[in-house]
């Protein structure tokens, strides 16, 4: 019984020992951890980033995005800098952390570099640094904007944008421009020339609207080498609905607001060698005293129909010399006869009523002369049909 007992321990002894020196188990695990980095899980494999503009591209275009992609893992923080690091291209992380793209526009003629950070599925870090060189244009493409930012404007107020060089491509630009109102409007681009596009509603704009229009051009080609690099954005109001109505033939001029009539005054227009321009014109600037010379609009100063003279309270409605004025010397066929060299002549005490109501964009409807409308400023936007407006954009 003794001898059967001692036998018994042994084995239990000698069963430990074999399944401590096996090694089987002990093994395994240091081959895992070695696949793993010493953690021991499944060997991971390490982050590959693909990023564009490949490195040290040049003349990368203006309008292209710089992209990051992890093909496993995850990115924790992507940088892409120009200027020493003192700008940053602004950029997104997409929510899986697997991609991050620009959403910046590129500077011209600009060195910019790029450094990604990212991890494997085991936490293990990865960096990549690369750089690129953006184009430099033959020419920069910028703009001015009609109206004023903050300004308050008439009715008959188109949205005008002049460029400081000929746009090529007018379609790409035309999508950069945006036009939002407050109120509801029907309303389109219209180019009249390469360096000039106006937007204006279907009909006069409604009263009291707040309109924004935004000139995106940073990054956009507009083709032969120019390229927008600055956007410009103006936020103006509309004011109350002012028109007013020239009959050339009863001499009478009816000044109406928010369509009440204020006041109907007697006028004198255009005589019939010089007739007034027919249509809708709308009020581009106005000017306490104005210098009026015949020799800007074809008449040589020294000419029977000439002048050259200071002229109070103009309001401009047309570029092609229309004004609403006064004109003390022709107070006694104001009401009756039309003298004028194409203007519209009021006495001095109505003219200076007028140019205190008036804003710029209020309209005057001139009815019943013989001159029909051109393209000058100030009258060719409204007496367009608007098919024919919508023919002139690019889109």
């Amino acid at each position: 019984m003794v001898a059967a007992a001692v036998v018994a321990v042994a084995l239990v002894v000698v069963g430990v020992v074999t399944l401590g020196g096996d090694g089987g188990g002990a093994g395994r695990s240091g081959n895992a951890a070695k696949g793993a980095k010493g953690n021991g899980r499944t060997p991971v494999d390490p982050v590959r980033l693909t990023v564009t503009p490949r490195d040290k591209a040049t003349k990368v275009a203006l309008d292209a995005r710089a992209k990051v992609v992890a093909d496993s893992g995850r990115l924790r923080a992507v940088k892409v800098t120009a200027g020493g690091g003192r700008r940053r291209l602004a950029g997104k992380l997409d929510t899986d952390g697997r991609s991050w793209v620009s959403t910046g526009v590129l500077a011209p003629a600009t060195r910019y570099r790029v450094v990604a950070d990212a991890v494997d599925d085991a936490g293990a870090p990865a960096r990549e640094q690369t750089s690129f060189t953006t184009l430099a244009p033959r020419a920069e493409l910028r703009a001015a904007i009609m109206p004023l930012d903050g300004e308050t404007v008439g009715v008959g107020l188109p949205i005008g944008v002049w460029f400081n060089e000929p746009v090529a491509d007018r379609a790409a630009v035309e999508r950069r421009l945006r036009v939002r109102s407050s109120k509801r409007v029907t309303g389109a681009w219209h180019w009249f020339n390469d360096r000039e596009v106006h937007y204006r509603p279907r009909s006069y704009w409604p009263a009291g609207a707040k309109v924004t229009v935004a000139a995106r051009l940073a990054g956009t080609d507009a083709g032969g080498g120019l390229w927008g690099v600055a956007d410009r954005t103006v936020s103006f109001r509309i004011g109350e609905r002012r028109v007013s109505v020239v009959d050339v033939r009863t001499h009478r001029m009816k000044v109406t607001s928010g369509g009440k009539t204020l006041r109907v005054l007697p006028v004198s227009t255009g005589r019939e060698k010089y007739p007034t321009t027919n249509g809708v014109h709308f009020v581009i600037e106005k000017n306490a005293v104005k210098l009026m010379d015949s020799s800007t609009v074809g008449i040589p100063r020294n000419s029977p129909g000439g002048y050259y003279q200071k002229v109070g309270w103009s309001v401009r409605i047309s570029n092609s010399g229309e004004f609403v004025h006064a004109a003390p010397w022709s107070t006694g066929s104001q009401g009756r006869a039309n003298v004028s060299h194409g203007c519209v002549n009021l006495s001095t005490a109505n003219a200076a009523w007028y140019f205190g109501l008036t804003r710029r964009g209020d309209v005057v409807e001139v009815r019943g002369s013989p001159k029909r409308p051109g393209a000058s400023f100030g009258v060719a936007d409204w007496n367009m049909s608007w098919s024919r407006w919508l023919a002139g954009s690019a889109l």
